[in-house]
């Protein structure tokens, strides 16, 4: 944040009008300056205005100084004598305490008592005081001082300019002397920026800003002034240090006098401590920011010093005279430096006559008090610079905010970014709002990236599809890879940061109900591949919210400045990983329709199940849950001229199928579980012989005594052998391995009673081969080979006891790279970003998902919507689910998926030191134009075209080429 926010604009007129009244006295008649704001003038006169005030603080820095004991004389004698060695301003202070004697003493206690004495007849009352004896411990404090000044690192030859010695009696109650002495300290404050300043052979200041240097941006940010404030503040510190040091410690010291001897003592040392600790300095301060209406530049008499002021002001104005018309004159500025010495001169005199030491108790003299009112004056005089200095600055934010209306954030300038591109640019900048949805159909969801905060408003980026009929690969495993043939499309986000004042995004992802999609997030290994991340199913009005993390990669010049100490090996080094970097920072977003793609899985007609929303939902749900294969779904009828609905119907017969062996299986799981119970029960009762009746007859009731008998199989297998039987279904058994099926083809026959099963089917722990069928009741060898089917995270095949990884030959697993390479793109932004003056200030960015994610989701149609967090295992199984499905609909990567959507996001940030306001005020900065040149080359790498065909207005590239020429040459 800029020093602008934290300026007390009302505290400092209040300072400065409260001056007005002094100013208007040391002035003619008929004057009225008044502060620089209520006054119209040009930006030059600001310039001027800085360097009137800052003489104006040099020549009241010199005069305090002055009184300190650098007077002319001696400051032309060491100047001469130093050469070019720096001056040093040296205080040095100590005390010695020596012990002088112990004496007791009696101390009068708060308390009396009376006593009556009889003698002659007569009463005698006496009233008696009670008293301590105390032990006083008498030591002689002495202290001293010195102020001197040095040339280069000449300590021992300093020249002393002010010193003092001094020392007083305190009487303590213990002999312990360590409170009463002052270690040896030193003080120093470099000279040399102020003696630069004041030309020696006319005692002149001849502070002037320096507007040809290229680090000038304002009159408050340049380097002349930065050294100005910067001995300012140091000046500042080093009277904080004399203060803590020397007159703290004395209050100490002084303090102990007596403390238990003495009720309510009362020390002429309040006099100089009022100096330190007074709100108000009595003298008056000459740095003001002054200007005043005048018709016409006046003849400026010769300046005037009076006694008591070393020096006078002697500048050279700007260029432009009329940037002076409004300011106070030279003679007027010799006057208000002439008053502050005048009043300096006053207070010392008032407040060294009204101390008055005592004999004992008391160290300090008229000295230390003389001392302490130049240096209070002396850090007033660097505070009002300082503040001065702010003003002027504050001053321009003001006039900013009046012209505008309204103090500007990140905010109003994103507004106003969006309103001016969408003029400018052709074609614009468009919200990254993405509806998922098939050309002539309602869209079956939403995905965004918007910022948090507020409205939830989305970004803007330039985005246009690329690589026409080219694929893009994912892998879900190392024997998987799934191919994407859908559309492409390339986005760049131009995001901008202010400060530390980061802004935070995330990728929203909305179903409609009825819907879902899986989204699959990463970043793009090559031209061709994508690196999946992050993969879930977003279905029924599920709202996704996954917080983006964004890291700004240093910019090439930074690089370049960071690695040019390093060894060759190092920077080699560098280099390698940084390359890694840039190829990395292409955040890939991948949307899959699953409803289309399901009907080209199964044989369908596009539309096909448009209104088939349970059909649908039970064909994900043996997807997802129960990895069934496609091939036991899908339409199986040999015309492909038959009716939509004889499709339609032979599919739902094939689910259907399956859904009754699922329940199957459901019902038998639940069956086996109560007789594991009931058989439990049975074996405690009989063991202990307390069964009662009532608890057989209960043990009847539950199912033990149904009739029938379970089967164990040399399979492995057990059946339940009782009154009905069930059709032939197809089922795998679960003592083989998942996804493989036998080679040879065995009728299946289940036996049931109504409500139990074979208890080792279970199409949730294995998958079903469309050509493999078993039989119950009937032995498998163990010698019998199986194909596998790569349905679960890898395509095996058990040969011989081991285990090897099977490859498919009927696709191509290379693609020949066509179009756009989008891991190339932000190299080539790189290098751009390098040629131009503000290369430091825009970086590239990758783009990461958080690992905490939050959904809200329906449990059924009437609840209403619950927001629930995903953590990083939640998000691992919503990933497996994704990938269980992906695998499905492309039958392990055999069926490429044409009902997809790959978004591949280029970011840049351009970065800015300040606030918006700080931007524009302290640095001197049109953002406004940065952020338009930064846009129009992210646009050209998007669009891959050069930036004047990026233009939309003739007249808006004829100023561009004015204010950027070297960008649009390029």
């Amino acid at each position: 944040m800029s020093s602008v926010a934290n300026f007390n604009h009302i505290s400092f007129q209040r300072k400065v009008n409260n001056a007005l009244t002094a100013v208007e006295r040391t002035l003619e008649l008929e004057r009225s300056p008044r502060l620089a704001e209520e006054v119209d003038h040009t930006y030059g006169a600001k310039y001027e205005l800085v360097d009137t005030t800052t003489n104006a603080a040099i020549i009241a820095y010199m005069t305090c100084l002055e009184k300190l004991g650098l007077n002319g004389l001696i400051l032309g004698a060491i100047v001469e004598g130093a050469g070019n060695k720096p001056l040093t301003l040296r205080f040095d202070v100590s005390t010695t305490p020596t012990f002088v004697k112990e004496v007791r003493v009696k101390v009068p206690m708060e308390y009396s008592y009376e006593q009556t004495e009889e003698t002659a007849g007569s009463k005698i009352t006496k009233v008696l005081k009670a008293v301590r004896r105390v032990t006083k411990f008498h030591y002689d404090v002495e202290l001293e001082w010195s102020l001197s000044i040095y040339s280069g690192t000449s300590v021992d030859e300093r020249t002393v300019l002010r010193s003092n010695k001094s020392s007083s009696v305190i009487h303590k109650q213990t002999k312990e002397s360590s409170r009463l002495r002052i270690t040896p300290q030193s003080y120093e404050l470099p000279l040399t920026w102020l003696l630069k300043q004041v030309n020696l052979d006319d005692m002149a200041s001849q502070f002037k800003v320096d507007t040809s240097r290229e680090s000038t941006k304002t009159p408050r940010r340049n380097d002349d002034v930065d050294k100005a404030i910067e001995f300012s503040s140091r000046l500042n510190s080093w009277v904080g240090q004399i203060q803590t040091g020397l007159y703290e410690s004395l209050a100490r010291i002084e303090g102990q006098h007596d403390p238990g001897l003495v009720k309510d003592p009362v020390f002429s040392r309040s006099s100089y401590m009022d100096v330190l600790r007074s709100p108000v300095d009595p003298t008056f301060n000459p740095i003001l920011p002054l200007m005043e209406d005048r018709p016409e530049l006046s003849s400026e008499p010769e300046d005037e010093v009076v006694p008591g002021s070393l020096i006078k002001i002697n500048m050279q104005s700007h260029d432009d005279n009329a940037d002076r018309k409004a300011l106070l004159l030279h003679s007027d500025l010799t006057k208000l430096t002439n008053e502050h010495a005048r009043s300096l001169q006053g207070v010392l005199e008032t407040r060294a006559g009204a101390f008055v030491a005592s004999d004992e108790g008391i160290i300090a003299t008229t000295t230390e008090i003389e001392l302490a009112v130049v240096l209070r004056n002396l850090q007033g005089l660097s505070i009002q610079y300082e503040e001065t200095m702010n003003y002027v600055e504050s001053m321009m934010e003001r006039q900013l905010i009046a012209a505008i209306g309204k103090r500007l954030t990140q905010d109003d300038l994103q507004t106003y970014v969006r309103y001016h591109d969408a003029r400018l640019l052709s074609p614009a900048p468009k919200p990254f709002s993405l509806a998922i949805r098939r050309p002539e159909h309602y869209p079956t969801g939403l995905v965004s990236i918007e910022t948090m905060g507020g409205e939830n408003d989305c970004i803007h980026s330039h985005s246009r599809q690329v690589n026409v009929g080219s694929t893009i690969t994912v892998a879900l495993n190392s024997a998987t890879q799934v191919q994407l043939s859908g559309n492409q499309y390339l986005h760049g986000w131009m995001n901008h940061r202010f400060g530390n004042d980061k802004k935070n995004h995330q990728l929203v992802a909305r179903a409609r109900q009825f819907s879902a999609f899986i989204l699959v997030i990463g970043t793009m290994v090559d031209g061709t591949t994508l690196g999946p991340d992050d993969a879930i199913i977003v279905q029924n009005k599920d709202e996704l919210l996954i917080p983006l993390l964004l890291e700004e990669i240093p910019t090439a010049r930074e690089f370049k400045d960071a690695i040019k100490s390093l060894s060759p090996e190092q920077q080699r080094f560098a280099q390698s990983y940084r390359s890694m970097q840039l190829s990395s920072s292409m955040f890939g977003l991948c949307v899959v329709q699953i409803k289309p793609q399901l009907e080209a899985l199964l044989g369908l007609p596009a539309d096909a199940l448009d209104k088939e929303m349970k059909l649908t939902q039970d064909l994900m749900k043996l997807f997802i849950e129960y990895q069934v294969p496609s091939d036991l779904l899908s339409y199986n009828g040999h015309s492909e001229s038959a009716a939509l609905e004889d499709k339609i119907g032979n599919v739902k017969a094939n689910v259907k199928a399956v859904v009754d062996v699922v329940e199957l299986q459901k019902e038998q799981q639940l069956k086996d579980e109560r007789a594991k119970s009931d058989m439990a029960m049975m074996m405690r009762c009989d063991g202990n012989m307390r069964c009662s009746g009532r608890a057989k007859s209960d043990m009847a009731t539950m199912g033990m005594e149904r009739g029938g008998s379970y089967t164990r199989c040399s399979g492995g297998i057990t059946s339940w052998k009782g009154k009905q039987r069930l059709p032939t279904e197809n089922v795998t058994s679960q003592s083989r391995m998942r996804g493989c099926a036998p080679r040879q083809q065995l009728p299946v026959f289940l036996y049931s009673d109504g409500a139990d099963d074979c208890d080792s089917f279970s199409l949730g722990d294995y998958d079903v081969a469309s050509a493999g069928t078993i039989s119950i009741g009937e032995p498998i060898e163990e010698s019998q080979e199986y194909e596998c089917a790569a349905l679960g995270s890898e395509s095996q095949r058990n040969v011989g006891g081991k285990v090897t990884t099977s490859s498919r030959s009927d696709r191509g697993d290379s693609v020949t790279q066509q179009g756009v390479d989008f891991t190339l793109i932000p190299k080539k932004l790189d290098q751009s970003v390098e040629k131009r003056g503000d290369a430091a200030s825009l970086h590239s960015t990758t783009i990461k998902t958080s690992s905490n994610w939050t959904r809200n989701r329906q449990a059924n149609l009437l609840s209403k919507p619950e927001r629930h967090g995903l953590d990083a295992d939640e998000i691992r199984k919503e990933k497996s689910k994704a990938f269980d499905l992906l695998d499905a609909l492309s039958r392990s990567g055999s069926l490429a998926i044409a009902h997809s959507e790959l978004h591949v996001v280029v970011a840049m940030t351009h970065c800015f030191e300040k606030d918006l306001m700080g931007t524009v005020i302290c640095d001197n900065v049109n953002p406004i134009e940065k952020l338009e040149g930064s846009t129009l080359l992210l646009a050209s790498a998007v669009h891959g075209l050069p930036l004047r065909e990026l233009v939309r207005d003739v007249s808006e590239l004829q100023r561009l080429g004015m204010t950027m020429p070297c960008l649009l040459e390029g």
